[in-house]
């Protein structure tokens, strides 16, 4: 077994390369792989770049926030952060916004409403399986 790393606010995390938040979102989309009824049947191949959108606040968040089609962040948390979002505007979506009020709990509210939407807007319906 390899290692991986991370690196969060200043700290390194060092964990086996099959574990952390990329391979979780890529364990999930490929759980909710659906199988084909029979031969004929095609199964459309699920991936993250495709089909996954994560929220993410930290640096530790990164791998996962870019493995995936598109991130959203409440908020930045530090100057790597700000420059990683410059550098990736069309896949990383800062929701925070002093003018209209959206901090804190509201801006991670307004994460999720975009998300909802999107999941929505792609797939036709979003469930509540509570």
């Amino acid at each position: 077994i390899g290692l991986a790393s991370s690196t969060n606010l200043g700290c390194v995390d060092f964990y086996p390369e099959d574990s952390g938040k990329k391979n979780c979102c890529s364990y999930l989309v490929k759980s909710m792989q659906s199988e084909p009824a029979d031969q004929t049947d095609s199964c459309k191949s699920l991936t993250l770049p495709e089909n996954a959108v994560c929220m993410c606040d930290d640096d530790n968040d990164l791998e996962m926030a870019l493995a995936c089609s598109h991130a959203y962040l409440p908020s930045v948390t530090s100057s790597s952060m700000a420059h990683t979002v410059r550098e990736n505007e069309r896949k990383l979506t800062v929701t925070e916004d002093v003018s209209k009020g959206l901090l804190e709990t509201t801006a991670t509210d307004e994460a999720l409403r975009i998300i909802l939407a999107r999941v929505k807007k792609e797939y036709g319906t979003v469930t509540d399986k509570s």
